[in-house]
């Protein structure tokens, strides 16, 4: 049980930096979102998220993660854009 315990401590630490950058990401999509508002740009661009997607499976080391990590990142985005949303609503 010990190396559970230390495997599982770790991945809190893990998850702790997670929650940091999370709110580092939605505060630069805030930000962003104000800028699409002011220049009547889409919230939507496809072709941004792909390059997003495309460039970070290249980082991987374990390309078995790949369809993982996409799914990640869609998350993320996916976030970015309703909080760009609200953000758009609120004006």
């Amino acid at each position: 049980m010990e190396e559970l315990e230390l495997l599982r401590k770790q991945i809190d630490e893990i998850d702790e930096r997670l929650v940091e950058l999370f709110e580092s990401r939605m505060e630069l999509a805030t930000r962003i979102g104000a800028i699409k508002g002011e220049k009547g740009l889409d919230i939507l661009n496809f072709k941004r998220e792909e390059e997003v997607v495309k460039k970070n499976i290249m980082l991987l080391k374990n390309s078995e993660l790949s369809q993982e990590l996409e799914m990640f990142f869609k998350g993320i985005m996916d976030s970015s854009k309703r909080i760009q949303q609200n953000r758009l609503k609120e004006r």
